[in-house]
């Protein structure tokens, strides 16, 4: 047998302190990555309860009538243990009613708005 065969029958510390910092790297990117991934399934529950609520109010306003539509400040909105802020603004041009639904949370540095707009329907000139 060679020489060399029979010596080599293991790894050298050196080998393994190599692996030891190539296998923290790694790990260390993979904890990051894991961070950002939580941060961003955070801010998309936010978003899908906000829409929620966004969505919810708007349908108050297609079930109210005509004459009764008009702008409107909910008080806030805790889920989740996160505040949201709700509030609807009405504008009129003849016979049609642009409603905006409009909700923030975090201090208003997020934000989510939906607009719909209403026709009068009733009989009339």
């Amino acid at each position: 047998m060679n020489r060399w065969l029979i010596r080599d029958k293991g790894f050298t510390l050196m080998e393994v302190m190599i692996a030891i910092v190539v296998l923290s790297v790694a790990l260390l990117a993979l904890a990051g990555l894991q961070i950002i991934s939580i941060r961003g399934n955070s801010f998309g529950n936010h978003m899908t309860e906000a829409i929620t609520l966004a969505k919810d109010l708007m349908e108050e306003m297609k079930d109210t009538d005509w004459e009764d539509i008009e702008d409107r400040d909910d008080d806030p909105i805790g889920a989740s243990g996160t505040t949201y802020h709700r509030e609807c603004r009405v504008t009129e041009a003849g016979r049609i009613r642009t409603v905006t639904v409009r909700v923030s949370w975090d201090n208003d540095t997020h934000r989510v708005t939906l607009v719909s707009n209403f026709a009068d329907l009733r009989a009339g000139p």
